[in-house]
């Protein structure tokens, strides 16, 4: 019988083995190597660029020129699709091709129960036919906005990684990310996509703008207690 040194001994040599086989270096895996730079910036939180008290003007400036950083001047347009069926005025807000590993969605609650979708993005024309690229997407009725504010629990952003941005009737979130990985190569081309359930829009899946990363999120408010809209800055204007 072996003892449990015997089998430690037996599982390094194993590692050793695999290792070597694979032309790794002996230590790799074993030594903490620094991140560049680079990759430390990525990492790094961004800094916020909302802030309660902005107008919608300023949030969803359409019609504006906006530069880019290859010095192009482009105008931002609006997308829309059907509305969002959402009986119980929930909506969740995620990247539904990556819910296994970025917890809960962000949650809320907003006046009526067909609720709107829009984008704001930036058409490129390239070689290749346009590029679309998101710059807002916002679910909900603003019209009648008195004010865009925060989210009430600091620090809460929207997180898009392996897929993209989505706003899901709440109950849909599983039946979505069921379909998302057919869908993701249509909404990288179109920009905004609806999705259907059962013949009924249950969700609306948007581009990130600046990549994988965390964009913050307001709430636009009305006269009632509850949110008129939700707004995800996907961080291509400038601020």
């Amino acid at each position: 019988m072996t003892t449990n040194d015997d089998n430690l001994d037996f599982l390094s040599a194993v590692m050793a083995h695999t290792k070597e086989a694979a032309g790794l270096p002996p230590g790799w895996g074993d030594v903490h190597v620094p991140l560049s730079p680079e990759e430390e910036l990525e990492d790094a939180p961004r800094p916020p660029r909302l802030r309660t008290g902005m107008t919608t003007a300023e949030l969803l400036p359409y019609g504006d020129r906006v530069t880019t950083p290859d010095g192009r001047e482009l105008r931002l347009e609006r997308l829309t699709c059907p509305p969002i069926q959402a009986p119980g005025h929930g909506i969740d807000v995620c990247d539904p091709a990556s819910l296994e590993w970025q917890g809960q969605p962000i949650s809320v609650e907003l006046r009526g129960t067909a609720q709107p979708v829009e984008v704001a993005v930036l058409r490129h024309a390239t070689p290749r036919g346009d590029l679309i690229q998101p710059v807002m997407a916002v679910v909900g009725t603003f019209s009648k906005n008195t004010l865009w504010v925060e989210f009430p629990v600091a620090g809460i952003r929207l997180s898009i990684d392996a897929g993209c941005g989505a706003f899901i009737a709440r109950g849909q979130v599983a039946a979505v990310a069921e379909r998302i990985e057919t869908l993701l190569p249509s909404v990288r081309d179109a920009g905004l996509l609806a999705v259907e359930v059962d013949s009924a829009v249950v969700g609306a899946l948007f581009e990130s703008g600046d990549g994988p990363g965390g964009y913050e999120v307001m709430l636009g408010r009305g006269q009632g207690g509850r949110p008129t809209a939700l707004l995800v800055d996907l961080r291509v204007l400038p601020r």
